[in-house]
């Protein structure tokens, strides 16, 4: 990781030094995290010894998708078997807290590499987005969705690369955090970006093809993974079908609302086409903007998700700063990415600020009035996550919409 040139050095220092300042306090004061609203659990690295443990079930003899006393939560392993080779590189559950630390220090250079504040107000809000409570929780546990970050962080710089073999690359990267986490097939709709017909074409196909023999590789994985799944709830996750849930409402029914609740509002803006024939793939920070929006507007829209997820807001981040001050863009785009970025500032801190609250009524009222007021705050956030993502589904559908001629071949 190298700082970027130019007049701007001193302010990309000072935003790493204030991220990796920010990181390592935790660990000097753990109290933070229960201010954040963060469940430590007086141990590091969560996952990443989850998914050690799994491992040494296997070597032991155990059934790694069953009930495993090796975790500290007992917790089956319940991702792709991609994982379970781990062990044939020699990793034990003794390794997860060199493990755990290269993981965030590898995010943490990933997400540098891509903000490059260009002023004071610029690198605040980067910060806000980093500092916030859901890339914490991350951070904390050294969940595999830093691998998967860490991954993609490789797509676009592959894409706008001018040599053709390390554009190839692009596909192989999606393919691969698609194989250890499913949802990262989302991103192959960034292939459609690439202007030339004839590599758009190959592009696709290779990764149609890789993503194909994924499929083949995980399927008896995906079939599996329902049962075993953890169910996000409360705050610190979001989700289409969380606020039916919360109101008793489950099964596939609140899937279905909220998948064609989605459609129509697809539909609605590909139909009045409120962004006109603005671009919004025409630089490095609108693709990587749309990778962000691609993983976290899908996996709104299928599925409930833990507040880890949100690290892909800091491929939001550098686009939401700038578009509403381009004048090239039209006012409706600027518009509509200034209400996008207050809406993910306060989603990102809504469930923090709560938690402040309640951890200081702890002790001081009864707990169930505590535990409701819980429930009415999570209640309160879903209409934010709702136009914050219909948000994002406005810019994607823009994106759908002019590259639909690159896809049918016209």
């Amino acid at each position: 990781m190298t700082p970027p040139a130019g007049p701007n050095r001193r302010l990309w220092l000072l935003l790493a030094l204030l991220l990796l300042g920010y990181f390592a306090a935790f660990a000097v004061y753990p109290g933070m995290f229960f201010a954040l609203g963060v469940n430590h659990y007086d141990a590091w690295f969560l996952d990443t010894f989850a998914l050690l443990a799994s491992n040494d079930a296997i070597t032991r003899g155990l059934d790694p998708y069953a009930a495993n006393p090796l975790d500290y939560f007992h917790r089956p392993h319940v991702y792709s078997h991609w994982w379970l080779h781990l062990r044939d590189l020699g990793l034990t559950r003794a390794d997860s807290l060199w493990l755990g630390a290269a993981l965030v220090g590898s995010f943490l250079a990933a997400a540098l590499a891509r903000l490059r504040p260009r002023s004071g107000g610029q690198l605040a809000w980067y910060a806000a987005v980093a500092c916030s409570s859901p890339i914490v929780l991350a951070a904390d546990r050294a969940n595999n969705d830093l691998v998967v970050f860490v991954l993609l962080a490789g797509v676009v710089p592959c894409l706008l690369s001018s040599r053709r073999t390390v554009r190839l690359v692009a596909p192989l990267l999606i393919a691969l955090a698609a194989g250890l986490k499913y949802y990262p097939a989302a991103a192959m709709v960034l292939l459609l970006a690439i202007p030339d017909r004839a590599e758009r074409r190959a592009q696709l196909v290779i990764a149609g093809l890789l993503l194909a023999l994924v499929a083949l590789s995980i399927a008896p994985d995906l079939i599996g993974y329902g049962p075993l799944a953890p169910r996000p709830e409360g705050l610190l996750s979001f989700g289409a079908t969380a606020l039916p849930n919360t109101l008793g409402w489950e099964g596939w029914g609140p899937k279905a609302l909220g998948l064609l609740a989605g459609g129509i509002a697809a539909v609605v803006a590909w139909r009045r086409r409120p962004l006109g024939d603005w671009e919004p793939a025409a630089s490095s920070d609108g693709l990587h903007f749309l990778l962000g929006a691609v993983l976290l507007t899908g996996c709104f829209f299928t599925s409930l998700n833990f507040g880890y997820r949100w690290v892909f807001a800091l491929w939001l981040a550098p686009l939401l700063w700038t578009l509403p001050a381009d004048p090239a863009a039209p006012a409706a785009a600027r518009r509509l990415a200034r209400g996008v970025r207050w809406l993910l500032l306060v989603v990102l801190w809504w469930d923090p600020l709560c938690c402040l609250i309640l951890n200081h009524l702890l002790g001081r009222v009864p707990g169930p009035t505590v535990m409701h007021l819980a429930r009415v705050a999570f209640l309160v956030e879903q209409p934010l996550d709702w136009a914050l993502f219909l948000g994002l589904l406005v810019f994607l559908v823009q994106f759908f919409r002019l590259r639909r001629p690159a896809l049918v071949g016209r």
